[in-house]
């Protein structure tokens, strides 16, 4: 799965010099792993594991870019009125698949620490239907992520 998210970021990216908004796939898909993991009122180190270990793989980037970006999306949570900015973004560039990907990678940040607060399923929920996935693939990728609750190293 993590190969796959990686091509799928790589052949899409285009990051914009100096800029560090939604024009960046890998910012949007990290704020909205955020917004999940800050849903129980905070990030646990579980999920941020996930979180760093994911745009690890996904972008082939060393645990200090990773974390840079973590730290950057944390900002724009921080400061965005909404999540529309960043799924806009993510509707335009992948596909129906990807998006299913993604909102697998989601569920995981959730799972991270063994308990899904209902704040991260609502969370969850609101992103999948910004991003058009249906219920069925939002209930899939629940199921899929829940076998995988152990955390990456």
């Amino acid at each position: 799965m993590l190969k796959s998210l990686k091509e799928l970021f790589i052949a899409r990216i285009e990051p914009a010099p100096g800029r560090h908004k939604v024009a960046d796939l890998r910012l949007a898909a990290a704020v909205l792993m955020v917004e999940v993991g800050l849903a129980d009122s905070a990030i646990g180190g579980a999920e941020r594991i996930v979180m760093e270990h994911t745009l690890k793989e996904a972008f082939k980037l060393s645990p200090e870019e990773a974390g840079a970006i973590i730290r950057l999306a944390e900002q724009e949570a921080d400061h965005a009125v909404s999540l529309q900015e960043f799924t806009r973004l993510l509707n335009q560039s992948l596909d129906t698949g990807e998006k299913r990907r993604l909102v697998e990678i989601l569920w995981r940040v959730a799972f991270a620490d063994q308990v899904v607060d209902k704040y991260e399923e609502y969370h969850i929920r609101k992103i999948a239907d910004l991003l058009y996935v249906t219920h069925r693939d939002y209930i899939r990728a629940k199921h899929k992520a829940a076998e995988r609750t152990e955390t990456p190293s």
